[in-house]
């Protein structure tokens, strides 16, 4: 089971109806199908002929790419002095608003940034009126058929540059059959287009005006035996006038770009790549190279594996503009206008989510759940079990710490508490080095001080490390054996005299500052 809906690019031409479905997996693209559906039954409308091929070939609904015909696309190129795409999104349509002649609210645009630096931008708006949005969506919805993209069919065409070699600056010209769909591309992104009213249907017609034949037989030799004859000579002046005409029509369309693609489009334009069910007249893309001035093929295979694989079901030429459509719709796609918005956005159908494809998915899922269910009840359980443990044992810590005493609701917390106090009431006695409080300092250095020794403590300051004591003594010498005699005792064995002996003639004696780190057992002084 895949992991994700298969895409259809569903192309819906006025002589035919192609599809080209695409799978996405983790390692690319693989081709599933390309199909065609002539629609050419007079007595059958849209959506039953596509109710038809989809029965036929079973294909997939649920992830269709579609297009808004080139023919209903108004196509505007704008500058604008930015190139933030918040500001940009909200310019165009009002830029927009002054060149149609539609009120605002009749109309939806997209749009797509096609060059632009830091601090300019260009953008081609396509401008599509609502009622046609609407009207086509009916139909497909009629056949049971709901996209989830509407693509401007003219821009749709830059995504085939993921597939195939159309690098450099060069026009794609999709020859259809009421119409041509003119794409430029410059490096991969498509930068303008145009639909040109005239396409194979008009050759047939003259054709069959010029030898008097009908319709029919007009198709068949058209397909069969192509127009020309020796050299570019044709029996059917009128045919080969119409394929003048889109000749014209292209060199006009390229000399009106030619500030885009930087000069003349015979020097700038590496060729004309034609695809499209008429492109494959015989000898049209001679004819189209020597009327133009540029060189014209038809598309050709892509280079890679892959692509090749990809395109393998079918002409690439005929198929071309459905793989385009079908390759917006993965992560392939380099284009990114949808006509599905405001109120045709697209909305999921979650009742999809429930049918019968789905049921292998949905009994993974409810397993899956079950087992998590499971997992998270007993990781509970197993948590709980430790939860009690811990408890025992703190409750168990608690009653060694404090014996006799019941234990609280929050053993923790108790002892934190008990901790704090005492640090408290350590902070207030005054406890120094050694575990000694101030009153143990004092009491031991009384007893250091000989009875006969005529020296006055005048101040004493003790912090946790250090006592500063200011003295006064008769002689150089009752300094000298004070010093001495405290650094007998082992929290005193560091004392020393700071700085010099001071003498006082007034009061006939010595003033000394006496510095006693205090030692603590296991540290070094």
């Amino acid at each position: 089971m895949p992991m994700m809906k298969n895409v259809v690019g569903l192309d819906l031409g006025s002589h035919s109806i192609k599809a080209v479905e695409l799978r996405q997996t983790l390692r690319g693209l693989e081709p599933v199908q390309l199909r065609l559906h002539g629609s050419t039954d007079d007595d059958a409308d849209l959506p039953e002929l596509l109710r038809r091929f989809a029965r036929a070939h079973h294909l997939p609904m649920e992830h269709v790419i579609a297009s808004i015909p080139g023919n209903r696309i108004s196509v505007r190129r704008l500058d604008f002095p930015f190139r933030d795409r918040k500001k940009l999104a909200g310019a165009v349509p009002f830029e927009v608003e002054g060149e149609v002649p539609f009120p605002i609210e009749d109309i939806l645009v997209d749009w797509e940034l096609v060059s632009g630096e830091r601090s300019q931008a260009t953008v081609a708006a396509a401008i599509v009126q609502r009622k046609h949005v609407s009207e086509l969506l009916a139909e497909l919805r009629e056949a049971n058929c709901d996209p989830r993209v509407l693509e401007a069919e003219g821009f749709v065409l830059g995504n085939l540059c993921s597939l195939f070699d159309l690098s450099g600056t060069r026009l794609i010209a999709d020859i259809g059959h009421c119409k041509t769909n003119l794409c430029l591309l410059m490096d991969g992104t498509a930068v303008a287009t145009r639909t040109l009213p005239v396409g194979g249907a008009a050759i047939t017609q003259a054709i069959a005006k010029d030898r008097g034949w009908n319709p029919e037989d007009a198709e068949r030799s058209k397909c069969e035996d192509g127009i020309f004859q020796l050299g570019f000579n044709s029996s059917s002046p009128g045919a080969l006038a119409v394929i003048d005409r889109i000749a014209r029509e292209t060199v006009r369309t390229l000399e009106s770009l030619e500030p885009v693609i930087g000069g003349s489009p015979e020097t700038k334009l590496a060729a004309i790549t034609l695809i499209g069910g008429t492109a494959k007249l015989h000898r049209i893309d001679e004819y189209l190279a020597q009327r133009t001035g540029i060189p014209t093929a038809r598309i050709g295979l892509p280079p890679e594996e892959e692509g090749a694989a990809l395109v393998a079901g079918g002409d690439p030429v005929l198929f071309a503009p459905a793989i385009a459509l079908a390759l917006r719709g993965t992560a392939r796609a380099s284009t990114r206008m949808n006509f599905r918005k405001d109120e045709f956005a697209y909305r999921t159908d979650f009742r999809q989510f429930f049918g019968k494809d789905m049921r292998p998915t949905a009994g993974l899922a409810a397993a899956v759940l079950i087992l998590m269910g499971i997992s998270v009840a007993t990781q509970i359980t197993l948590d709980s079990r430790r939860a009690g443990q811990l408890e025992k044992q703190v409750a168990q810590i608690y009653g060694e710490a404090f014996p006799g005493q019941p234990v609280p609701d929050n053993p923790i917390a108790a002892m934190r508490s008990a901790g704090v106090q005492a640090r408290d009431r350590a902070d207030f006695l005054g406890v120094y080095g050694g575990n000694r409080s101030a009153l143990d300092l004092l009491s031991e250095l009384s007893s250091r001080v000989p009875a006969d020794l005529d020296v006055k403590f005048e101040e004493v300051s003790i912090d946790r490390r250090v006592i500063r004591i200011k003295a006064f003594a008769k002689s150089f010498e009752a300094a000298d054996r004070l010093e001495s005699q405290i650094g007998e005792a082992d929290p005193f064995r560091a004392a020393k005299i700071d700085g010099e002996v001071q003498t006082s003639r007034r009061r006939d004696g010595k003033s000394f500052n006496l510095t006693i780190p205090l030692s603590v057992p296991g540290e070094t002084s």
